[in-house]
């Protein structure tokens, strides 16, 4: 006679999963004897920014199980964060146009005293601040007081604040008209990167590129700033393909704006050399980048820029090694296939090509090749740990310019269908994968 099912066999995984992952988080603090891990910090804790695939799992693992504990233990209010969660990309926006992180420094200061220095409400500003502090975003110390703490510190970044308002304004009012371009004749089954939802909301024929170019420069330059200054966990980025193999070679990173990408490749591999490729107008913003972050580079040998455009024929022949670092996803298949065939062209057989993107895995647990070389969660967490940063992502590009995150098989054939051949793909515990590609 079988047993009853276990009635808590979830929450016991869970607490399992949890305990294990907790006590390796706490001897990875220990042997490096490192601060407090706290949520009141006001710096970033080095556990962030550690190469250690066995901490990197466990942190994975406790985030993961935190949000399926508050599904199945709370699923009212879980479902309400999900359907109200739009005012907080809204308070964090004014907390970011405020620029309330950088006011308050390591200070606690009241609404009054932030609304002298902005010139905003007080009693309305504290209401946006007080929802920022319910999802652990600054902290109230009292009442209408606020300090930062570990995640609002973020935000004392001017990179990380043009991105919340890259976010929070074309791309919140693109992705507001997701059903019309559903449901609309002309654009349910679009694939043109001007007929998405974006085109609906800003009523424009332009792609949101070329909106931003020539209609609204001043946001292109809030999301160049955004896309500069993306942040990464430096050592696990470095360590994700063996850039010691390619001593002496150069790298031609292809739509590499200013370089964000590859310069801290070629600060710590001192044998490389590089060229960033981009349209010519972005030269003057990679200068002064160089000029801010690595001033070493700056009128050496090592490091160029060269005026190009992707669609066009490419310029350099027979190249050691591209580069596309989150490239791809910003284009539909035919376009992204374009810029990969005009790569293949100049190839030789010993050129490789690099495509650097969030690859996105599903949340159930696959039973084929693919499934051999992808990392899974442990029961029962989801498959992808619950990969949302990735699904969003995709969700953007969709709203913005029906581009599209995409799946180590939709990689293979876009790719295939380029005239290359993917021969490995390079994963550690972060979230970037490198699809590395040779002549087919």
């Amino acid at each position: 006679m079988s047993s009853a099912p276990n009635p808590t066999i979830a929450l016991d995984q869970l607490k399992e999963l949890i305990c294990i992952s907790v006590e390796t988080i706490k001897k990875s603090i220990h042997d490096h004897d490192d601060p407090p891990l706290s949520i009141e910090a006001r710096q970033h804790h080095p556990i962030h920014n550690r190469l250690d695939e066995e901490l990197e799992l466990a942190l994975k693992n406790v985030s993961s199980a935190a949000q399926m504990l508050r599904a199945i233990c709370d699923p009212n209010t879980y479902l309400n964060d999900t359907m109200y969660g739009y005012h907080d990309e809204t308070a964090l926006l004014v907390a970011c146009q405020a620029d309330i992180a950088n006011l308050l420094g390591d200070a606690e200061l009241t609404s009054q005293e932030l609304a002298e220095k902005t010139g905003i409400n007080a009693d309305r500003l504290s209401r946006y601040l007080r929802n920022l502090c319910n999802g652990l975003i600054f902290r109230e110390t009292s009442d209408n007081r606020f300090a930062n703490n570990l995640l609002s510190i973020t935000f004392q970044s001017e990179a990380k604040r043009a991105l919340v308002g890259h976010c929070a304004d074309e791309c919140r009012t693109s992705s507001s008209k997701a059903w019309e371009a559903l449901t609309y004749p002309e654009y349910k089954n679009a694939t043109e990167t001007n007929k998405a939802p974006f085109n609906l909301a800003y009523k424009t024929d332009l792609t949101i590129f070329e909106w931003m170019k020539s209609v609204r420069p001043d946001i292109g330059r809030r999301c160049n700033t955004a896309m500069a200054g993306k942040a990464l966990n430096l050592e696990q980025y470095l360590s994700l393909y063996p850039w010691s193999s390619e001593s002496g070679k150069t790298i031609v990173d292809v739509g590499g704006g200013v370089g964000a990408g590859t310069l801290p490749v070629l600060r710590a591999f001192p044998s490389l050399h590089l060229i960033i490729q981009d349209l010519p107008e972005s030269e003057i913003k990679f200068q002064e980048y160089l000029t801010q972050n690595y001033a070493e580079l700056q009128g050496t040998s090592r490091v160029k820029f060269q005026g190009h455009d992707f669609f066009k024929p490419q310029i350099v022949q027979g190249p050691d090694l591209f580069f596309l670092r989150h490239v791809i996803h910003d284009w539909p298949d035919a376009d992204a296939s374009r810029i990969l065939s005009n790569c293949a062209a100049v190839m030789t057989p010993q050129s490789k090509l690099l495509i650097l993107e969030h690859m996105i895995s599903p949340t159930f647990r696959r039973h084929d090749q693919i499934a051999v070389d992808t990392p899974v969660a442990p029961e029962p967490l989801l498959a992808n740990w619950g990969q949302s940063v990735t699904s969003r992502l995709d969700l953007q590009v969709l709203a913005c310019i029906n581009a599209k995150q995409r799946t180590e098989a939709e990689f293979r054939k876009l790719v295939r269908d380029a005239g290359l051949e993917a021969v490995r793909v390079w994963r550690n515990a972060g979230q970037d994968t490198i699809l590395e590609c040779r002549k087919a």
